[in-house]
């Protein structure tokens, strides 16, 4: 469930949008529905502080203690280190917890103090690794040096000059000004995690539409927004090289740019090709394949090449009837949880009802058997159920059977 949209030049050439912003509601998503884009927030972050260092306010080579002391090595991280996730600053996301603790609202001091407890992975500059952390901090940091909450800085800088009337970044999801919620795909749709945003600041928060990520991207690579040096160092060189808030695709033809997110079950994508200017963007608010499926496909269609769409009734090496008799969603023998079994053309997709939790590919290896690292899920057609291994562990989950 989510929107789309291609476009070229400052022009949509192509919009869809499918499933529910609301699913108790039977609310369709629109045009206009708005998703949080997670991670594709951070070049909107980029853009900011790139803005500022055009501004005299800030500068690549400042080091973070100026700001934040008490973080892990302060005195030697600069700015640049954590736009380009060279920081060694530890992910927060990945502390011990961390599901919990964000589902309250925190402030500013709250996270630096629940971030300043972990130790640095490595020395600054001295390796990359990507951490959620980096772009919290320099949220924080645009917020110091404006005086003012990230989001009047994001809507002064970026939103009010491009009039991108449906991005804006809130703590909270708000239905009522055409929000969709986040879910997980069972046998209905299950409302997905109860993220506070106030924890994914200017990393992962912003609220937007594909038209206006679009809006922003042909903005940014027309130099509507930062000066060409600016972009000229925002940009990575290498294919697959992270630069400042931005990617290389991998890919040579056409060449181009992405960045992805997610948060919740919120998914999000963006590819932007410059020298065609062309945007490609999904925003999905539930979703059981992996996005680059959807952007693949609207990208070749730009191009004028009809995409080959996977047989979602489909499993490698195993007989569309074999597989349509185990697809469908297992239950828990308290029926506490379930497992939703899809297919993505060629992997089993193994998808969880507890909140936070993402798909998963499972490869077949025979005798109804599926594994991925050391899970394993046994089938059993006849009896309606499924055996999942892990461990010494043992869970049977029997199918709901449409009678």
């Amino acid at each position: 469930m989510g929107s789309v949209a291609i476009a070229h030049n400052d022009s949509i050439i192509y919009s869809k949008a499918v499933g529910y912003s609301d699913a108790a509601k039977k609310k369709d998503n629109e045009k206009n529905t708005k998703f949080r884009v997670g991670s594709v927030t951070k070049t909107y972050t980029a853009v900011l502080i790139l803005k500022a260092i055009e501004e005299r306010k800030l500068k690549l080579d400042d080091k973070l203690v100026t700001f934040y002391p008490t973080v892990a090595n302060a005195d030697k991280i600069t700015i640049e280190e954590l736009l380009k996730h060279r920081s060694g600053v530890f992910n927060f996301t990945e502390i011990e917890g961390e599901g919990t603790w964000e589902e309250h609202f925190h402030t500013e001091q709250e996270f630096v103090d629940y971030l300043a407890k972990q130790k640095s992975n490595f020395e600054p500059g001295s390796d990359y690794e990507y951490s959620n952390s980096n772009y919290a901090l320099l949220g924080f940091i645009l917020q110091k040096i404006y005086k003012q909450p990230f989001a009047a800085v994001l809507v002064e800088k970026i939103c009010k000059p491009l009039n991108l009337l449906n991005t804006y970044y809130t703590f909270e999801v708000d239905t009522a000004k055409n929000e969709a919620l986040s879910y997980n795909i069972q046998d209905t749709y299950l409302k997905n995690g109860n993220v506070n945003f106030s924890n994914h600041p200017a990393s992962g928060g912003i609220v937007s539409t594909p038209t206006d990520v679009n809006r922003f991207l042909f903005a940014l690579f027309n130099k509507q927004l930062i000066t060409t040096q600016s972009l000229e160092a925002m940009l990575p060189v290498d294919k697959g090289a992270y630069g400042f808030g931005i990617e290389k695709l991998k890919f040579d033809n056409p060449m181009g740019y992405a960045h992805g997110g997610r948060v919740e079950n919120y998914f999000s994508n963006y590819w932007y090709f410059p020298k065609e200017n062309v945007g490609v963007v999904v925003l999905a608010n539930a979703v059981n394949i992996d996005v680059d499926v959807i952007s693949t496909a609207l990208l070749k269609s730009a191009y004028g090449t009809m995409p080959e769409l996977p047989n979602f009734n489909h499993i490698s090496n195993m007989a569309d009837t074999a597989f349509n008799e185990i697809k469908g969603t297992y239950f828990s023998k308290d029926q506490k949880e379930s497992i939703t079994i899809s297919s993505d053309g060629k992997y089993l997709v193994f998808q969880n009802s507890r909140p936070g939790q993402d798909y998963v590919y499972f490869e077949y290896k025979g005798n109804q058997v599926f594994q991925y690292d050391s899970i394993a899920l046994q089938f059993f057609p006849n009896k309606h159920e499924m055996m999942l291994k892990q461990g010494a562990e043992q869970i049977i989950y029997r199918k709901s059977v449409k009678k």
